[in-house]
Parts: structure tokens; C-alpha cells; sequence
């Protein structure tokens, strides 16, 4: 006699499923290998962090991180075809042996990189190598552990995250200046086309009510970068064919820069009909907006240039659906324990993969703990020198202080401020500039960011002479003075800039700041953290820069005031 089977609760063999399914032993052999992975990646982003937070221009990189997860997902949980190929195509076609040197030769690149890292971290090529150094290590162990089909689906959003490293100032440098002039030719002209009469001085414009600046960001600049990660994000997304993606950048760039010039055009309209005082009302207003007509246009020819294929996921049978419902478990569990079984299939070395995670987390913690105490050695002997101010002369009755618009003030972060103008009795026009920031991570990296051949070259005037290194001593303080000799339409202008470290001795200034020699120099003085004080002086009227430097110092010792 048959007697009828008891049925196993749905819930119980769903529950069963649920908990192995996390625990399960690839899971647990990828937490080994995400260790020294996940701190790689740390300090990548971790050393981009203040380049994202403090530059408006790069402030999109903070998304970047997110979107790159979120691709990842999108291709972990892709299609069943995908799925499938992904195990067809999983048989390497590169000698695993080949990889292992990779990521030796990577990992030992590591140490150079962290080394200057940690005392220039702003330089940008540094940063290029620390993000090729990182994806890099990441790809190899992907295909070392699970074949060349997985690789070459996860490539693209891993190598998507270098949209966020900023671009080496030989390269978008030029590109910001010709970005400047063609947009201010184009918004000239058409409010030429309005009745309003404007001139471009560089990044300058001027206009019947006063001077409309053009920064980086108004520059296109901004939009060009941002449009590009939309683009490139949209192109992934959609998967849209090669060609398709290429098509995508161009036009981004195009939208870019006619937003940008829509918004350039508004706010120098206004300049001209309510003053110039008026444009920061709407210049933020209007970037948001660029930012976002931008990114729902590219996002609309996206989807017109997407594929019907690429929208056509394999779906499951309904006998597929009901027997993972009878079984009690869900599309989201089924998916997850197609993966696990995915990563569990025995295409990759796992013994293999295993060494190398062991070894490249000690090297980590080796490489490390040797920097930090490289750089605790160079700078025992360091004294925080001597403690001083600036002081303006307020017995000159011509003084005036100069106010800080809110844009600059949050793009340097200063901790102490001061700027102002005067005019001697001799005839000269003088104007001061002070920033100081106290000892912190980040205080090198501001400080450094603007020189006069790089921020008063983009106004337009010519720069004829300089930088030429002067070393002055000031009441003991020892002062790195740089001098520049501009030309502008009124006459000749003596520039002198300086930028001065606390603790640094005199022998470790040279000419040239950014000279790849002097960034590499900062591995034996120091990470130039312990605090870093900026000097501007602009003086007008005076045509010799021997008889100007000799003025200088003579204003010096009135002005700068040491601290007890």
C-alpha cells in the first residue's frame, strides 16, 4: 500500500538555503582575497578624497565609487546568456604564471608610489600610478581566481573608476585655456547678437557694469569631465555596442559645452544688465540646472541608442518560477545561489590566488609600516619654527581691505585669511594676499595648488620674467620669496609669491616648486604637513625688480609680526 509523501516545508528548505548560502566556502575563500584588495582601494580613494571634496571640478567623483558598485552588480546578477558565457569563455587564454608576474611587478611598484605618496599625495601622476597600481592588482587577481570570462565582464566597471582621478596638468591645462577662449569668443558673440557690448581679457570678460571672471568651472572644463562619466556610465549601462559608446562621448561634449555656454551667456547678461555683484545669486542655480538638462540628455539618446537586445534578459520558464517557488526560494535567493555556484566552479587557481592574497597583504603591512617610519625618522629632527603673522600698515589712511567671495574661501579652506590694498607715498599701488593653514593632511595640498604663472597667466597678462628665488630674513623667519615680472595693458607688474613650511630649512626651497626633482626631494624633507603659510605681494608703478625686491623687504619688516 503507497502512502502519500509528507511535504517539506517551503519555509524550512528556503531557510536552509538562505544560511549556507552566505557561509558557503567561496565566500569565505573571497573574503581572504578582498583584504588586501579592500585596503588598496582605500588608500586610492582615501588620497583622492581632499582632490574631490576641496575641487569643485572633480566634486563628481564622490558618485564615482557608486556607480562603479553599481555596475559591478548590474554584471554579477546579469542574464543567464551572460551567465553561460561567462563559463564558456571562463578557460584561460594567458598564462596564469604570466599574471603572478603582474601582480609581483604591481605590488612591488606599490612601495615607490606609497612612498611619494605619502609626502606629495597631490601630485597627479602619483595618483595615476596608485589607481593603475590598484585596478590592476584587482584585474589580476580576478583572472587568476576566476578565469578570462569573468574578467572581461568586470573590466569595465572596475576601470570605470579612473573617471575620478584628475587629469595631469600638462594635459588639462591647455584644454582649460582653449575651453576659456572658445567659450568667451562664443558668448561674446552672441551678446553681440543681443546689443550688449563685451570684450574678453583671457579668462576675463568685460562687460559696461565690470570684470566677469571665468573659473575652471565655468570654463567647461567641469562639464566636459562630467558629461564624459555620464557618458561612459550610460554606455555601460545600456550596453550599448563600441560603436554606439563612441558616438555617446562626442556628443556628451557637445551638450556640455552648449549648456555651458547657455549659462555663461545668462550670467554675463546679467552682469551687464544688474551689475556684477548679482551673478552670484544664480551662478550656482545655473550649474545644477546645466548639470542636470545635460545629464538627462545624454540619459534620453542613451536609451533611443540602446539596442532591443540589450533590454532582453533570458527569462525563466514558468515551470523554472514554479519550481523555485515550491521550493520556497525566491528570484533574489536563486539568483544569489547561481552566483555562489558561479564563484564555486573550479576555472580559477584558488591555491594559487590564495598565496598571492597572503603574501600581498603582508607586503601591504610591510610597505606600510616602513613609510611611516621613514617619515618619522626624516622628521624627528624637524622644529616647528618660528611662529609668525602678517600685518597690514593701517597708518596709511589708502588702505583697504579686500573681501573674500564665498567661492574662493571654500575652494582653498584656509584657517587664517587676510588681503588687502594700499597705495605708498611714493605713488606705487601695493595689494597683499595671506593664507595660512595649521598642521594638517591637507594643508600642503591647498597651499600649493595656485602660483602666479598658473592663476594670473589664465587673466590674460603675459608673464615676462620669473620665478626667481630670493631668500629673505625677516625678524629670524627665513622667507622663500619667488619673483615675477607680468606685463598687462597699464604697465609692467612685480609679482612676489611665497610659500613658506613650518619646520623646512632654507636649503630646502628651490626655484622651480613643481619640478619633478623638487616633489621627489619632498621624500627626504618631509611630508609638509606640519603647517604652510602663503605670501602674495602685487606691486604696480614700479618697473625695476631689483628696486621692487628692495621695497619689498623694506615693507616686510613693518608687516610680518612673529608670535612669542
Amino acid at each position: 500500500m503507497l502512502t502519500p509523501k509528507q511535504p517539506v516545508p517551503a519555509t524550512t528548505a528556503g531557510q536552509e538555503v538562505k544560511s549556507a548560502v552566505p557561509f558557503s566556502p567561496p565566500m569565505l575563500k573571497w573574503v581572504i582575497v578582498l583584504l588586501p584588495l579592500a585596503y588598496l582601494w582605500f588608500r586610492l580613494i582615501n588620497n583622492l578624497w581632499p582632490e574631490w571634496t576641496t575641487n569643485p571640478q572633480y566634486g563628481y567623483g564622490l558618485l564615482v565609487p557608486f556607480l562603479c558598485l553599481g555596475l559591478l552588480v548590474r554584471r554579477l546578477f546579469a542574464s543567464k546568456d551572460t551567465k553561460e558565457s561567462r563559463k564558456q569563455k571562463s578557460i584561460s587564454a594567458f598564462p596564469i604564471s604570466a599574471f603572478q608576474l603582474f601582480v609581483f611587478a604591481l605590488a612591488f611598484l606599490y612601495l615607490p608610489t606609497r612612498l611619494i605618496e605619502a609626502a606629495v599625495p597631490e601630485w597627479r601622476p602619483i595618483q595615476w600610478s596608485l589607481g593603475i597600481e590598484v585596478v590592476g592588482l584587482t584585474l589580476c587577481v580576478i583572472y587568476v581566481g576566476l578565469g578570462r570570462g569573468w574578467l572581461r565582464q568586470l573590466a569595465f566597471p572596475i576601470c570605470f573608476f579612473f573617471v575620478a582621478i584628475p587629469w595631469p596638468s600638462p594635459v588639462e591645462n591647455p584644454i582649460i585655456q582653449h575651453l576659456t577662449q572658445a567659450s568667451a569668443a562664443i558668448v561674446i558673440e552672441l551678446l553681440g547678437w543681443v546689443g550688449v557690448p563685451a570684450m574678453a581679457h583671457g579668462n576675463v570678460m568685460e562687460v559696461s557694469t565690470g570684470m566677469v571672471g571665468i573659473d575652471e568651472a565655468c570654463s567647461g572644463i567641469r562639464s566636459f569631465q562630467s558629461s564624459l562619466m555620464i557618458s561612459l556610465f550610460f554606455g555601460e549601462f545600456y550596453r550599448l555596442s563600441a560603436g554606439r559608446r563612441w558616438l555617446l562621448v562626442p556628443l556628451g561634449f557637445v551638450f556640455s559645452m552648449a549648456f555651458n555656454v547657455c549659462r555663461m551667456s545668462l550670467l554675463t547678461l546679467i552682469a551687464a544688465k544688474k551689475g556684477v555683484p548679482a551673478i552670484s545669486e544664480y551662478h550656482d542655480p545655473a550649474g545644477i540646472t546645466i548639470a542636470i538638462l545635460c545629464t538627462l540628455a545624454l540619459w534620453g539618446i542613451a536609451v533611443l541608442l540602446r539596442s532591443p537586445q540589450s533590454t532582453v534578459h533570458s527569462p525563466k520558464s514558468e515551470a523554472e518560477k514554479s519550481r523555485a517557488t515550491g521550493s520556497g526560494l525566491g528570484t533574489e535567493d536563486s539568483d544569489l545561489g547561481s552566483l555562489t555556484s558561479e564563484l564555486s566552479t573550479p576555472t580559477g587557481l584558488w591555491s594559487v590566488v590564495r598565496g598571492l592574497s597572503v603574501a600581498l597583504l603582508i607586503w601591504l603591512f610591510l610597505v606600510e609600516a616602513g613609510v611611516q617610519t621613514w617619515y618619522h625618522v626624516r622628521e624627528s629632527h624637524l622644529k616647528p619654527g618660528p611662529a609668525w603673522t602678517l600685518t597690514f600698515p593701517r597708518d596709511n589712511s589708502t588702505l583697504k581691505d579686500i573681501p573674500m567671495d564665498a567661492t574662493t574661501r571654500n575652494l582653498l579652506r584656509f584657517d587664517e585669511f587676510k588681503q588687502a590694498a594700499w597705495t605708498e607715498p611714493d605713488g606705487t599701488q601695493w595689494e597683499a594676499y595671506y593664507f595660512s593653514w595649521l598642521p594638517g593632511r591637507v594643508a600642503g595640498y591647498l597651499a600649493k595648488r595656485h602660483t602666479p604663472e598658473i592663476c594670473l597667466a589664465a587673466t590674460g597678462i603675459k608673464l615676462l620674467s620669473g620665478p626667481k628665488l630670493t631668500m629673505m630674513n625677516v625678524h629670524g623667519v627665513e622667507l622663500p620669496i619667488r619673483s615675477y615680472v607680468f606685463e598687462t595693458g597699464e604697465g609692467v607688474v612685480q609679482v612676489f609669491h611665497c610659500r613658506w613650511e613650518a619646520g623646512v630649512g632654507s636649503e630646502a626651497y628651490v626655484t622651480h616648486e613643481s619640478a619633478r626633482y623638487n616633489l621627489i626631494r619632498t621624500i627626504w624633507a618631509g611630508r609638509g604637513n606640519k603647517g604652510q603659510k602663503v605670501l602674495e605681494v602685487i606691486i604696480m608703478g614700479m618697473d625695476d625688480p631689483e628696486q621692487a625686491k628692495q621695497a619689498l623687504e623694506r615693507e616686510l619688516q613693518k608687516m610680518v609680526v612673529v608670535k612669542p
